[in-house]
Protein backbone atom coordinates (compact mmCIF):
# COMPACT_ATOMS: atom_id res chain seq x y z
CA UNK A 1 0.00 0.00 0.00
CA UNK A 2 1.27 3.64 -1.11
CA UNK A 3 1.21 5.82 2.11
CA UNK A 4 0.47 8.84 0.06
CA UNK A 5 1.34 11.34 3.11
CA UNK A 6 4.57 10.05 3.36
CA UNK A 7 5.69 10.55 -0.03
CA UNK A 8 4.48 14.08 0.00
CA UNK A 9 6.43 14.61 3.50
CA UNK A 10 9.44 13.61 1.63
CA UNK A 11 8.50 16.10 -1.11
CA UNK A 12 8.53 18.96 1.32
CA UNK A 13 11.72 18.10 3.22
CA UNK A 14 13.11 18.42 -0.42
CA UNK A 15 11.54 21.65 -1.29
CA UNK A 16 12.57 23.15 2.20
CA UNK A 17 16.56 21.80 2.28
CA UNK A 18 15.98 23.46 -1.99
CA UNK A 19 15.38 26.82 0.27
CA UNK A 20 17.87 26.53 2.25
CA UNK A 21 20.76 26.01 -0.08
CA UNK A 22 19.04 29.39 -1.78
CA UNK A 23 18.82 31.10 1.34
CA UNK A 24 22.78 30.53 2.08
CA UNK A 25 23.81 31.17 -1.43
CA UNK A 26 22.45 34.30 -1.44
CA UNK A 27 23.82 34.86 1.55
CA UNK A 28 27.19 34.01 0.18
CA UNK A 29 27.28 35.98 -2.92
CA UNK A 30 26.19 38.98 -0.66
CA UNK A 31 29.47 38.31 1.55
CA UNK A 32 31.91 37.82 -1.35
CA UNK A 33 30.48 41.25 -3.31
CA UNK A 34 31.20 42.88 0.52
CA UNK A 35 34.22 40.71 1.12
CA UNK A 36 36.40 41.44 -2.05
CA UNK A 37 36.61 44.36 -3.81
CA UNK A 38 39.20 42.03 -5.63
CA UNK A 39 41.97 42.88 -3.32
CA UNK A 40 42.55 39.70 -1.88
CA UNK A 41 41.86 37.96 -5.21
CA UNK A 42 39.16 35.30 -4.07
CA UNK A 43 36.99 36.91 -6.17
CA UNK A 44 37.66 38.02 -9.67
CA UNK A 45 36.67 41.15 -11.77
CA UNK A 46 34.18 39.32 -13.88
CA UNK A 47 32.56 38.50 -10.76
CA UNK A 48 32.66 41.66 -9.44
CA UNK A 49 30.98 42.99 -12.48
CA UNK A 50 28.15 40.48 -12.94
CA UNK A 51 27.09 40.49 -9.06
CA UNK A 52 26.72 44.08 -8.61
CA UNK A 53 24.22 44.18 -11.70
CA UNK A 54 22.64 41.33 -10.08
CA UNK A 55 19.12 42.16 -8.66
CA UNK A 56 19.14 39.50 -5.39
CA UNK A 57 15.32 39.71 -4.95
CA UNK A 58 14.94 38.31 -8.21
CA UNK A 59 18.36 35.88 -8.94
CA UNK A 60 17.61 32.57 -9.33
CA UNK A 61 19.72 29.55 -8.08
CA UNK A 62 21.04 28.93 -11.26
CA UNK A 63 22.37 32.62 -11.08
CA UNK A 64 23.78 32.62 -8.08
CA UNK A 65 25.46 29.22 -9.16
CA UNK A 66 26.66 30.47 -12.22
CA UNK A 67 27.97 33.84 -10.25
CA UNK A 68 29.94 31.69 -7.82
CA UNK A 69 31.53 29.53 -10.68
CA UNK A 70 33.39 33.00 -11.51
CA UNK A 71 35.48 32.07 -8.27
CA UNK A 72 36.80 28.66 -9.50
CA UNK A 73 39.39 27.81 -6.91
CA UNK A 74 36.65 28.30 -4.27
CA UNK A 75 33.43 26.37 -5.95
CA UNK A 76 33.43 23.02 -6.79
CA UNK A 77 31.47 23.55 -10.27
CA UNK A 78 30.53 19.83 -11.28
CA UNK A 79 28.72 19.20 -7.90
CA UNK A 80 26.97 22.37 -8.51
CA UNK A 81 25.95 21.63 -11.87
CA UNK A 82 24.58 18.40 -10.64
CA UNK A 83 22.94 19.85 -8.15
CA UNK A 84 20.97 22.52 -9.88
CA UNK A 85 19.57 20.02 -12.38
CA UNK A 86 18.11 17.95 -9.52
CA UNK A 87 16.46 21.08 -7.59
CA UNK A 88 15.32 22.10 -11.13
CA UNK A 89 13.43 18.06 -11.39
CA UNK A 90 12.32 19.07 -7.73
CA UNK A 91 11.03 22.37 -8.93
CA UNK A 92 10.23 21.44 -12.75
CA UNK A 93 9.33 18.39 -13.37
CA UNK A 94 9.24 15.97 -10.36
CA UNK A 95 5.46 14.45 -10.83
CA UNK A 96 5.57 13.95 -14.45
CA UNK A 97 9.20 11.82 -13.63
CA UNK A 98 7.92 10.12 -10.58
CA UNK A 99 4.45 10.67 -9.88
CA UNK A 100 2.73 10.77 -13.24
CA UNK A 101 1.59 7.39 -12.31
CA UNK A 102 1.57 5.94 -8.68
CA UNK A 103 2.65 2.98 -8.38
CA UNK A 104 5.19 0.83 -5.74
CA UNK A 105 8.43 0.97 -8.03
CA UNK A 106 7.73 4.97 -8.78
CA UNK A 107 6.50 5.96 -4.84
CA UNK A 108 9.98 4.13 -4.14
CA UNK A 109 11.70 6.09 -7.02
CA UNK A 110 10.11 9.54 -5.73
CA UNK A 111 11.56 8.76 -1.87
CA UNK A 112 14.78 7.89 -3.25
CA UNK A 113 15.20 11.16 -5.31
CA UNK A 114 14.00 13.07 -2.23
CA UNK A 115 16.41 11.45 0.27
CA UNK A 116 19.27 11.91 -2.38
CA UNK A 117 18.10 15.34 -3.00
CA UNK A 118 18.40 16.39 0.87
CA UNK A 119 21.50 14.76 1.55
CA UNK A 120 23.49 16.83 -1.34
CA UNK A 121 21.54 19.83 -0.09
CA UNK A 122 22.92 19.45 3.50
CA UNK A 123 26.72 18.81 1.82
CA UNK A 124 26.46 22.34 -0.56
CA UNK A 125 24.50 23.94 2.25
CA UNK A 126 27.35 23.07 4.99
CA UNK A 127 30.37 24.48 2.38
CA UNK A 128 28.46 27.39 1.41
CA UNK A 129 28.10 28.31 5.35
CA UNK A 130 32.02 27.08 5.91
CA UNK A 131 33.05 29.40 2.96
CA UNK A 132 31.16 31.76 4.91
CA UNK A 133 33.13 31.20 8.17
CA UNK A 134 36.23 31.82 6.01
CA UNK A 135 35.10 35.29 5.01
CA UNK A 136 34.47 36.01 8.25
CA UNK A 137 37.51 34.93 9.59
CA UNK A 138 39.12 38.55 8.02
CA UNK A 139 37.82 40.11 10.84
CA UNK A 140 39.06 38.38 13.67
CA UNK A 141 42.94 37.85 15.34
CA UNK A 142 42.31 34.26 15.64
CA UNK A 143 39.30 31.48 15.06
CA UNK A 144 38.75 31.89 18.64
CA UNK A 145 37.50 35.48 18.48
CA UNK A 146 34.79 34.75 15.78
CA UNK A 147 31.31 35.98 16.75
CA UNK A 148 29.18 33.46 18.22
CA UNK A 149 26.34 33.10 15.70
CA UNK A 150 29.41 32.01 13.37
CA UNK A 151 31.10 29.66 15.58
CA UNK A 152 28.11 27.07 15.28
CA UNK A 153 29.67 26.40 11.51
CA UNK A 154 33.14 25.80 12.89
CA UNK A 155 32.28 21.87 11.60
CA UNK A 156 30.88 23.61 8.37
CA UNK A 157 33.99 25.31 7.91
CA UNK A 158 36.27 22.63 7.99
CA UNK A 159 33.88 20.73 5.66
CA UNK A 160 34.58 23.84 3.54
CA UNK A 161 38.25 23.19 3.89
CA UNK A 162 38.41 19.26 3.25
CA UNK A 163 36.15 19.61 0.47
CA UNK A 164 38.34 22.57 -1.34
CA UNK A 165 41.61 20.10 -1.00
CA UNK A 166 39.63 17.39 -2.43
CA UNK A 167 37.95 19.16 -4.98
CA UNK A 168 34.84 17.17 -4.22
CA UNK A 169 31.87 17.30 -1.65
CA UNK A 170 32.24 14.11 1.00
CA UNK A 171 29.48 12.86 2.65
CA UNK A 172 29.26 14.15 6.04
CA UNK A 173 29.51 12.58 9.38
CA UNK A 174 26.90 13.42 11.55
Amino acid sequence: MIDKDFVFSRIGMALISAQRVEFITNQLVSHLRVFDKDIYGITGEQFLAESQKANFARITLGNIFKLLKLNSNLVIEDELNEYLDKRNTLVHSFWRNYLVTISEEQTKKAIDFCYDFGKQSERIESFFKGFIFFLALRHVEDITKISDELKIWKEDFNYFLTTIREKRLKEKVL
